[in-house]
């Protein structure tokens, strides 16, 4: 068997808000780390940003082999690391096909991140408050500042509407 295959993906769990530290120091120690990341939509000083954060907060894989080249001991004692996640004494290992499909998700939505927000462009939506409730209407964008563009048909006229994004479901 070469050293290659025996190689596996380990789940370690990080200190609370230290993923993206305890990523970096791995990483600078040589060791071979995966930690699939999101963008998402959070309010910040009244204002909607996109944020890039961890899919999975305070936790990320590690591709080891068992000892025969790895050296496991300096994983514990590294910066914004908790431990390894384990079932009973052996540490958890992740399969293979699951990191490939998180990593092709990935792909997909480029930028290496997962895009989380809930609508897009295009997008048919109903408008749940306000005078225009339980009209139709196409999600355009989100605008920075907690609200959405929506296109609604008003008299044979597309015309923009700006909503609070909490006023609307998907269609």
């Amino acid at each position: 068997m070469s050293v290659e295959m025996a190689r596996n993906w380990f789940l370690l769990t990080s200190k609370p808000h230290k993923d993206d530290v305890a990523e970096f120091q791995l990483r600078n120690q040589g060791y071979d780390v995966y930690r699939p990341i999101a963008k998402r939509l959070r309010t910040q000083r009244g204002k909607v940003i996109t944020k890039t954060e961890s899919l999975f907060p305070r936790y990320m894989f590690i591709h080891l082999d068992k000892g025969v080249n790895d050296n496991w001991a300096p994983i514990r004692s590294t910066t914004g690391i908790s431990s390894f996640v384990r079932f009973g004494l052996e540490p958890a290992r992740v399969p293979d096909e699951l990191i490939a499909s998180l990593k092709a998700q990935e792909a997909l939505f480029g930028e290496r991140s997962i895009d989380l927000d809930r609508y897009h462009t295009g997008d048919k939506v109903i408008i749940t408050e306000g005078p225009f409730r339980g009209l139709e209407a196409i999600f355009q964008k989100y605008d920075g500042e907690e609200r959405v563009i929506v296109l609604l048909e008003i008299l044979h006229k597309s015309t923009k509407l700006g909503l609070n994004p909490g006023h609307l479901y998907a269609a």
